[in-house]
């Protein structure tokens, strides 16, 4: 069996991460953002990705990479994400239309109609867009996961979901977002 060389391991120079929002999102990973419902997830998200789509450069002050974004939306209504869409666009100062519409690739309630073959839709889907990032709002619904505190059931979606990401390239960050119940004691 071969060990780590702790030493190297430890004190060798750190590479800078490849960052998609610097100092907020790395490129190739796989990030869950989790809030009560109505929190602002969603408006957070849109904006996010309509930054990365129009090229804006910055996100909260953060410089932010520009490229194609695929974001599937299985939570919100059509007036809900039209809304949020409107809100996101006119806070960001109306960034390019035309822009937006060869960058930003929104399917909303899509994946349930798939039943199973749902992440093979996404496996295509994202081969098509090849997405700098990948939002799923909201995990559960777009996962159709039953039990939120099954293990095996949560393995399976996640490898599922890795495998979209693989598609999508090595440098796609995927996005989930996720309800959690916070307690206030």
């Amino acid at each position: 069996m071969a060990s780590l060389d702790l030493e190297k391991l430890l004190t060798e120079p750190e590479a800078k991460p490849p960052w998609l929002v610097e100092g907020l999102l790395c490129e190739g990973t796989v990030v869950i953002m989790a809030g009560e419902p109505g929190v602002g997830k969603s408006v957070l998200a849109y904006t996010l990705s309509l930054c990365i789509a129009s090229g804006l450069g910055s996100f909260l002050g953060k410089h932010a990479n520009t490229g194609p974004v695929l974001y599937f939306d299985e939570e919100n209504s059509l007036p809900d994400t039209r809304q949020y869409l409107r809100w996101a666009w006119r806070g960001l100062g109306k960034p390019s239309l035309p822009k937006l519409t060869a960058n930003l690739h929104i399917e909303h309630f899509s994946l349930a109609a798939q039943g199973i073959s749902r992440y093979d839709y996404m496996v295509s889907i994202a081969a098509q867009v090849k997405p700098k990032m990948i939002v799923l709002d909201t995990t559960t619904p777009a996962c159709h996961i039953q039990d939120e505190n099954d293990n095996g059931e949560a393995s399976l979606a996640l490898r599922n979901l890795r495998r979209v990401r693989t598609v999508a390239g090595p440098e796609c960050t995927m996005l989930l977002l996720k309800h959690s119940k916070i307690l206030h004691e």
